[in-house]
């Protein structure tokens, strides 16, 4: 039923871009959720964009081809056209990330908690995929964008009041987009994430400024005042894409992400000190919780963990896409748990990364395998050397490869992981 009330409303502009319109159109058309529009608003193109959209003017809900005031303007003539629930903006160039992406994001979030749902993007370069992970963190919108406009859907309610303002084109330039989105945010609206791949973007796009992106983000979150503290981030990042400018950088950072998280630290004895570590590069551990020595991370600081869980030795954490742990966990050793793999269909090999989340009292056995998507509701007990390519209901025991239901679990559960022994 949630299908059938949650229309998306696709808006796609363009001008002038024949060469990439039909790879952006057949992106929506393959779809798989199914209560959607499309909206196409072309410029008045003159190298046969007009053309390409017409072959699919049947399957069109709205579509035009005329001049403009720029891709902002154009933006907003589509939403003056849009009936959905919901509307998201594909740029011209830009895809969806897979097939799949508009069901993912309707199914992975609570839809009546948000005003504006967003998600984790793409960045193509040469045809490989790189990951851009949105933070989950919104009150860092008081200071930059935390993720791409492309991979957001806002209720169209929210999005018919709060038009791109063109009349400030020339103070913000091609951050029309942010403007909105930041008004939209000190207005108190839900801004949710959902752990999903949206877009996939090109790098080379007309936004890919990284130092005029933060003198826009300053002059957009200022809103015309002084402020010392959005000037210090301002630098702050300013002074980090000078570094990673710098070939020692890469260097570095391995040096800081992989060497010492996953070779060093693994032969410290001492809890607090590795947490120290893992807490000062991003990572998230609630109190009461310990993680043994000798686990393996990818992207720690994607990673997070509740209260009161224990992780026991040599698991694989691949946080690369986001690995969320609730409270009274108990991950037993040698357990793998992955966000990332590859796209078997694809000739270029592309990655295909989805988050996992294990909810509080789970437990997982030894030697067992959480694969990327998943989620381990509460309670849920994954049986040793399990292979889990799916969900888990609360307080149901899988066992298998892949993982059965073979069980179920008590559900009057009230205990804490104390896993810890010092020296371990």
């Amino acid at each position: 039923m949630e299908e059938i009330k949650n229309k998306i409303s696709v808006i796609t502009v363009v001008y002038n871009d024949a060469a990439h319109i039909r790879e952006t159109m057949e992106s929506y058309f393959a779809q798989t959720w199914e209560n959607k529009e499309y909206i196409v608003i072309d410029g008045g193109s003159t190298d046969g964009t007009a053309d390409i959209i017409r072959e699919f003017s049947n399957r069109l809900t709205f579509w035009c081809s005329e001049p403009d005031g720029g891709i902002y303007d154009a933006m907003n003539k589509g939403i003056s056209h849009a009936h959905g629930d919901w509307i998201i903006v594909l740029n011209c160039g830009d895809t969806f990330a897979y097939d799949h992406s508009l069901a993912d994001v309707m199914t992975s979030v609570k839809l009546d908690e948000a005003d504006i749902i967003y998600g984790n993007s793409f960045a193509v370069k040469d045809g490989v995929r790189g990951q851009d992970i949105a933070s989950p963190d919104t009150n860092q919108l008081e200071y930059h964008p935390i993720y791409r406009h492309g991979s957001s859907l806002i209720r169209r309610d929210v999005q018919q009041r709060f038009l791109y303002d063109t009349s400030k084109k020339r103070e913000y330039g091609y951050a029309l987009d942010w403007e909105m989105i930041h008004r939209i945010y000190k207005e108190g609206y839900r801004f949710l994430k959902a752990d999903v791949f949206i877009e996939a973007y090109d790098c080379d796009g007309t936004s890919n400024r990284p130092y005029k992106n933060l003198w826009y983000n300053y002059k957009i979150t200022s809103r015309g005042h002084f402020s010392p503290k959005k000037l210090g981030v301002m630098v702050k990042k300013a002074t980090m894409l000078i570094l990673k400018d710098i070939k020692l950088y890469g260097f570095m950072k391995a040096l800081g992400t992989e060497y010492m998280v996953n070779d060093v630290l693994p032969h410290i004895p001492f809890w607090t000190w590795r947490r120290a570590y893992l807490r000062r590069i991003g990572s998230k551990i609630g109190k009461g919780t310990f993680i043994m020595k000798a686990n393996y991370f990818l992207s720690p600081w994607h990673f997070s963990i509740g209260e009161h869980s224990h992780i026991n030795r040599d698991c694989i954490l691949d946080a690369r896409a986001g690995i969320t742990i609730g409270d009274n966990v108990s991950i037993s050793f040698r357990t793998n748990i992955l966000t990332g793999s590859h796209d078997t269909q694809s000739p270029v090999f592309d990655g295909d990364f989805a988050a996992i989340t294990i909810d509080d009292y789970a437990w997982l056995g030894a030697g067992c395998t959480i694969l990327r998507g998943v989620h381990i509701g509460y309670g849920a007990v994954v049986c040793a050397g399990a292979v889990v390519t799916k969900d888990v209901a609360p307080f149901t025991i899988v066992g298998g490869v892949p993982a059965k239901e073979i069980g179920k679990r008590p559900q009057n559960l009230n205990y804490h992981c104390k896993g810890y022994e010092p020296l371990t």
